[in-house]
């Protein structure tokens, strides 16, 4: 009988050289690994939202995603014994972990880094305000742009998310209905509309998801950007970046509240209630999250999620490598923000990024917008 995994991934170029080593996992298991559906975040959230039980056996999530998919993922402490989560950040667990079960595998650490070009800038801005007044000067109308981030969906949620924090106001209190209604939620829309409106980022960016802002940087065309650490080897690369040779990264400026703030989360790999029931399956999970997996992300730029993994990527480390990889563990440590665990997180994601990115293009005023999404929040909360 024909031994096969049926697995939904998420797709992109921070994602998919993991997936050249399911042909090792095929040859030496004898297991076929049948991709079934493939598409980048937004769209992978989607289709797993479309049916009451997706039709897989192990899925990518994320640890913000992992509440509100809970009819259909499987608990984990079954098929992973204790001694081999021992390793991994007990953080991270935590972060997978969703009323004590254990959702998905860690597979890696994404935090953004301010990646800024080197034969523009002396020294990365200290503050958001630096960062804009910086950006001001080195933007060419059409031509070339101070800044860049993304126009839509998660990631411009995240940047949002990131400049209310930075500003000392907050997206989820206790309460979890945002506090944005004051000087640091105007601080933070009135930055990124002012960005828009003055030319410094590029318009159409409002169509922009990471992969894009990701490659415009890339190809020269960009100061300075907001970006994850698994687009790290990309950029060092000739064949593929323009600016290999010209660029360094720092942690994020500091907003008015004198704290930087970045948006983070962990990416994870889940069985199914099917897949917890397919022993091979189950084996496609341990061997996507094996030490040997994360040596090879580590080597393209992503953060390990297991201490004798980063031990050993520092202790090979070049000096110039050796300093991002002390600034991501800086920025983990103190300065990055986890969306809260809850079911209803992708409907508050939704109306959060649309409603900003209306403003941010001037559809609507920084106080209207904000008042928006305090009222269409309390409602999703009050509806669960």
């Amino acid at each position: 009988m024909s031994r096969t995994v049926q697995v939904a991934l998420i797709a992109g170029p921070m994602y998919e050289r993991l997936y050249d080593a399911l042909e090792v996992f095929h040859a030496t298991r004898r297991v076929t690994v049948e991709i079934e559906y493939s598409g980048d975040h937004p769209a992978l959230n989607e289709h797993l939202a479309s049916t009451e039980n997706p039709p897989y056996d192990l899925v990518s999530t994320h640890t913000k995603y992992a509440p509100s998919q809970l009819r259909f993922l499987a608990p984990l402490q079954p098929h992973v014994l204790p001694e081999e989560l021992a390793d991994f950040y007990p953080r991270l667990l935590e972060m997978a972990s969703v009323d004590g079960n254990l959702l998905g595998i860690p597979r890696n650490i994404d935090v953004r880094l301010l990646h800024y070009r080197t034969d523009l800038i002396d020294a990365p801005p200290q503050t958001w305000d630096e960062l804009f007044e910086l950006a001001s000067r080195l933007t060419r109308p059409d031509d070339f742009y101070g800044f860049v981030f993304p126009g839509r969906e998660s990631g411009l949620f995240g940047t949002f998310f990131e400049l209310v924090e930075a500003a000392g106001a907050q997206l989820f209190p206790q309460e979890k209905i945002p506090d944005i209604l004051n000087e640091g939620g105007r601080w933070a829309l009135g930055l990124l509309s002012r960005m828009y409106a003055q030319g410094i980022v590029p318009p159409q960016m409002v169509d922009w998801h990471y992969d894009e802002v990701h490659r415009f940087f890339r190809e020269g065309h960009a100061a300075m950007v907001g970006d994850w650490p698994a687009y790290y080897q990309a950029y060092l690369d000739p064949a593929q970046s323009r600016v290999y040779d010209r660029f360094s990264v720092a942690a994020y400026p500091a907003g008015p509240s004198g704290a930087s703030k970045t948006y983070g989360g962990s990416h994870t790999f889940a069985l199914t209630h099917r897949g917890a029931d397919n022993p091979d399956a189950v084996e496609l999970l341990h061997f996507l999250t094996a030490r040997e997996q994360q040596q090879g992300e580590a080597a393209r730029g992503s953060v390990p999620v297991c201490r004798s993994v980063m031990q050993q990527v520092l202790e090979f480390a070049s000096e110039k490598e050796l300093k991002r990889w002390h600034t991501l563990e800086s920025v983990i440590e103190d300065s990055v923000l986890i969306p809260p665990k809850m079911e209803c997180y992708p409907e508050i994601e939704a109306v959060l990024w649309r409603t900003v990115q209306k403003a941010v293009v001037g559809k609507l005023s920084t106080e209207d917008a904000l008042a928006s999404i305090v009222s269409q929040i309390t409602g999703i909360i009050d509806a669960h």
